[in-house]
């Protein structure tokens, strides 16, 4: 399959640390992409990041470096042309979030390997607000994806349901450097060269071709004692180490030798473990360019052997590149292990420092079986993890369309146009809500319709009328005739599609019918509001959507509300109740706006008590609060756009916080 898109592999990823992101772009190159590199290393690995939930005091310097690394993605991301797809490579959590800025029509795929708080979990962390936070940022990430690479079906289950659909399995692969490893004289790797087969991952193992049995005898006899086993990595509960050490402790009296590469928070515990055999050799780092000859110079490579919950959803690095380099792959029995690599590795049950000892000892007394299940784990990685194969899941996503249950988006086969609309500024708080406004759009499948209409009642000085007339084709209605005109000059130059008229819902004709109806910050404004929710929905085509927005809870109801001429505001079972006996179906209610909400309010309240006058009429009222806070300056919009970047992208991983309401429902076809 030809791949004739531009990628831009976007992050502070380092590949030399973490190769899955070199993995994923010479796959797509192999598959005719053309790729390009926006990337600033960040220089913390994962045990770096985790360390910093420890020592808070050092989450200052991880801000100035992220800071830092983002000032050379900005300017990068200016010089490339318009991208088809931008990959954020792995690590990613903070990434993406500029990404979504940067590349704001671009389908953006989020390699999201390792879920923040999963890892913290399986390294130690056990709750309260750290964890609340690094959930809250891996929400936050996935909600920026149009697309989420995940490893394994396991880590996909992980992902919140309603963005479930996004998600895809990409196995992490192996890099060619590790089959050259394999290769090289003197590595004991030539069974890479064994004939080959076309099965999959279960045919190989002691069952195998008859002549993939005599070549793997012929290296077998070639083999000399003792039998050689590596382990490499970071020492982590996820790996188990402590446990390889207690096994080798085991082992002292065989000739095995071992070879323990690496470094992490289990260290002491695993070289007390393994204090009986003194023939270990320990190496705290090997440079990356050199760990795969190294590894392949030895008969076993060691997997993991944690017992927590994310040790059971991973197939990690080293058994693929252990595979990849011809080694005999001993790791822990799990489902995602053995749905890869079947019968051609040696599993063990999870914990089990006897059970390892025994494999090892086995595997040492036949040199035959060493010799056949090294050249059976090669070549599975070979035939389904090397970069072109495993990156084919992903390229089956990006050309077509993901389930009706989300957002469509493909990748062009020429570079995006250049955006030229001038969109209006936003206040502070109609950015938090445009951002939870913009995820609630119908979609063309929910909507029907590919030139979908919508109706927007009241819709003040045309902020969002004229980002919605981006989308759709677009009606405005505005009552008060100093905002309409304001909303028709905005309406003209965002170029978008549509027109406003100065009037209520008595300016349209008899009939006219629209796909989507939207209303925000005006149900509250109203006295008579089911009448008013029965008569948006009687404008409602057959299967079009309801949208609006409305401030939450009657408790919260203060002066801001006073001075807006607000006669009430809406608890969410409330407002759902009115939804549902005005007729309409699939009604769904989401709160929004924490923690910068409650802030907004706070200040929109002491404004509204120096504010606070006899007027003529609620609707004044209403009137005014359309023109009060309103930004006028581009640059202010500009600024406030920004600002609120980091607020808008933590009330995604905050569902269910915040002082305001969106509500969507839908007319029964």
């Amino acid at each position: 399959m030809s791949f004739s898109v531009r990628v831009v592999m976007f992050g502070t990823y380092d590949t030399r640390s973490h190769p899955r992101v070199g993995i994923l772009a010479e796959g797509l190159r192999r598959h005719g992409a053309e790729v390009a590199e926006c990337n600033a290393p960040l220089g913390i690995d994962t045990a770096g990041r985790v360390e910093i939930l420890r020592r808070p005091w050092l989450v200052a310097s991880l801000a100035v470096r992220v800071l830092s690394a983002w000032r050379h993605l900005v300017a990068g991301a200016r010089e490339l042309p318009p991208p088809d797809v931008v990959l954020v490579g792995y690590l990613g959590h903070f990434d993406v979030l500029l990404a979504r800025v940067l590349f704001r029509r671009t389908t953006i795929v989020l390699d999201h390997l390792v879920f923040a708080a999963d890892t913290a979990r399986d390294r130690g962390e056990t709750g309260g607000v750290k964890l609340t936070l690094l959930r809250a940022l891996d929400r936050a990430a996935l909600s920026c994806a149009d697309v989420i690479v995940v490893d394994t079906e396991e880590h996909r289950e992980l992902v919140p349901s309603r963005r479930r659909h996004r998600a895809v399995v990409v196995p992490v692969g192996v890099g060619e450097e590790w089959f050259a490893a394999a290769r090289t004289p003197g590595s004991g790797g030539p069974i890479a060269d064994a004939p080959a087969t076309n099965g999959r991952p279960g045919q190989y193992g002691l069952n195998g071709r008859r002549d993939d049995l005599r070549a793997a005898t012929a290296v077998g006899a070639r083999r000399a004692e003792p039998l050689r086993v590596v382990f490499f990595g970071v020492f982590t509960p996820l790996q188990g180490a402590p446990l390889i050490g207690t096994a080798i402790g085991l082992l002292a009296s065989e000739p095995i030798e071992v070879t323990m590469i690496g470094h992490g928070q289990d260290l002491d515990r695993t070289r007390a473990a393994a204090a009986g055999d003194p023939r270990v050799r320990w190496l705290g780092w090997v440079p990356p360019a050199e760990l795969p000859k190294l590894v392949a110079e030895h008969d076993v490579c060691l997997g993991i052997f944690g017992t927590g919950p994310k040790a059971l959803r991973v197939v990690p690095n080293k058994v693929f590149q252990g595979a990849a380099a011809g080694c005999v792959v001993v790791t822990s029995d799990t489902a995602p292990q053995r749905r890869a690599f079947g019968d051609a590795v040696v599993y063990v049950p999870p914990g089990s420092a006897t059970a390892l000892a025994t494999a090892l000892r086995r595997l040492r007394r036949d040199p035959q079986r060493v010799a056949a299940l090294r050249a059976a784990a090669g070549r599975v990685a070979r035939e389904h993890f090397a970069p072109e194969e495993v990156v084919r899941p992903l390229l089956d996503r990006l050309v077509a369309p993901v389930p009706a249950s989300g957002r469509v988006r493909v990748p062009r086969s020429s570079p995006a146009p250049v955006a030229t609309a001038v969109l209006p500024p936003l206040s502070p708080n109609a950015w938090l809500r445009w951002d939870l406004v913009s995820r609630m759009l119908p979609s063309e499948s929910e909507s029907g319709s590919r030139s979908a209409s919508v109706l927007e009642v009241g819709c003040g000085q045309g902020a969002f009328g004229a980002r919605l007339a981006q989308r759709y084709d677009y009606l405005g209605l505005e009552p008060d005739p100093d905002s309409c005109a304001v909303a028709r000059a905005r309406l003209a130059e965002a170029g978008g599609r549509g027109e406003v008229r100065n009037g209520d819902l008595s300016a349209l004709r008899d009939g006219e019918e629209f796909d989507l109806v939207c209303a925000f910050e005006v149900i509250e404004h109203l006295e008579h509001d089911e009448k008013a929710l029965a008569e948006w929905a009687g404008r409602l085509r057959p299967g079009g959507w309801l949208l609006l927005s409305t401030p939450a809870f009657q408790h919260r109801y203060g002066p801001a509300d006073a001075t807006a001429g607000h006669f009430r505001r809406y608890e969410p079972g409330d407002l759902a109740r009115i939804l549902r006996e005005v007729g309409l179906e699939r009604v769904e209610v989401r709160q929004f706006g924490g923690p910068l909400g409650y802030a907004l309010e706070a200040a929109r309240n002491q404004v509204g008590r120096r504010r606070q006058r006899q007027m003529v009429s609620m609707a004044e009222h209403a009137n005014e609060s359309g023109r009060l806070l309103q930004p006028r300056s581009p640059l202010y919009g500009a600024v406030t756009e920004y600002a609120t970047l980091p607020f808008r992208l933590l009330q995604r991983g905050l569902p269910g916080h915040g002082p305001d309401l969106v509500a969507r429902a839908r007319r029964p076809d």
